[in-house]
């Protein structure tokens, strides 16, 4: 299975999460249904019985990682994003983002540059192609901000 699979089941319960749903099992198999409906590289190979245990545990840490450091990744979208407030950016591009600064933040095996650009494959995929740019832009801030203060 691809990390970006399970990247984009992981942004899709965490957009799921912070709009009110409940984000478990049924979501997780759910979810895994629409990405092998949609095509999502990887996914057509997928049996019944998976995401594999190697992409719930990463499903899992990214979703509760962003979930307890919303607010310390959204204080460095904020401050990255010049002009912008967080209520303004779409909340799919600010899913995204969130997924990209948790794990440039705390996944020492993703390097910065390799979650841009799943995050950019995730925006061209879910949003709008023209906010790539602006995801770029802001992520780039931040992995740079954070390559200075390592």
């Amino acid at each position: 299975m691809s990390r970006i699979t399970a990247r984009a089941a992981a942004m899709q319960l965490i957009y799921e999460k912070l709009c009110g749903g409940q984000g478990g099992e049924e979501s997780l198999q759910m979810v895994y249904d629409e990405l092998r409906l949609d095509g999502v590289p990887g996914v057509e190979s997928v049996g019944k019985k998976e995401p594999d245990q190697e992409d719930r545990e990463y499903i899992t840490r990214v979703l509760e990682g962003v979930l307890r450091k919303r607010s310390e990744i959204d204080e460095k979208i904020g401050k990255a994003a010049v002009g912008w407030t967080l209520e303004r950016m779409p909340l799919i591009d600010l899913t995204i983002m969130r997924l990209a600064v948790w794990e440039m933040q705390y996944e020492d095996s993703i390097p910065g540059s390799v979650s841009i650009a799943e995050a950019l494959e995730l925006t061209e995929r879910y949003s709008d192609p023209d906010d790539k740019k602006f995801v770029n832009g802001v992520l780039g801030t931040i992995l740079r901000e954070l390559e200075q203060e390592a």
